[in-house]
């Protein structure tokens, strides 16, 4: 009994970085905000695979580098205006295309400038936030959930 016991054990500890690695984007979208503007899930585009189906009315362009997967989110909307979403900037150029606007994000999804919004900025959150909503809807829900482990390695890497 003691020997099964000890397998489980290690098969439990050896599973837990596979568990944060392929539900990243579902501890990212489920962690606490505390009404700070923090995007988590942005740093991941960098280096973890987005599934297209975890943002269904978007478009998600997967470019393989050597050791990591970059992703980009695209969408144009029904009035020709267009957003675009990578690890570190958010890009929204409306329909006439004469001022595009740019929010900077640092490398653990918080925003660095948060001067006077624009009105085209306005619109650029509002993507950004739709699209962290439909990852946290549509992301798979992991069996084992570690969202605590998740959180405290978050807080001990930024």
């Amino acid at each position: 009994m003691k020997k099964w016991l000890i397998i489980f054990g290690i098969a439990f500890i050896v599973q837990i970085p596979f568990n944060l690695h392929y539900h990243a984007y579902y501890y990212a979208t489920h962690m606490k905000n505390n009404n700070s503007k923090y995007y988590r899930f942005v740093p991941l585009l960098g280096n973890n695979y987005l599934p297209d189906n975890y943002v269904p009315s978007y478009q998600v362009v997967h470019q393989d580098l050597r050791e990591a997967t970059l992703n980009e989110v695209k969408k144009t909307g029904k009035k020709g205006d267009s957003f675009r979403l990578m690890p570190e900037l958010v890009e929204y150029k409306p329909k006439n295309g004469k001022k595009v606007s740019y929010i900077i994000l640092s490398r653990d999804g918080k925003l660095i400038d948060t001067k006077k919004e624009l009105k085209h900025e306005k619109k650029a959150y509002r993507y950004l936030n739709d699209v962290e909503n439909e990852i946290r809807q549509n992301s798979r829900r992991p069996i084992i959930n570690l969202q605590w482990l998740w959180n405290m390695w978050y807080q001990a890497s930024n």
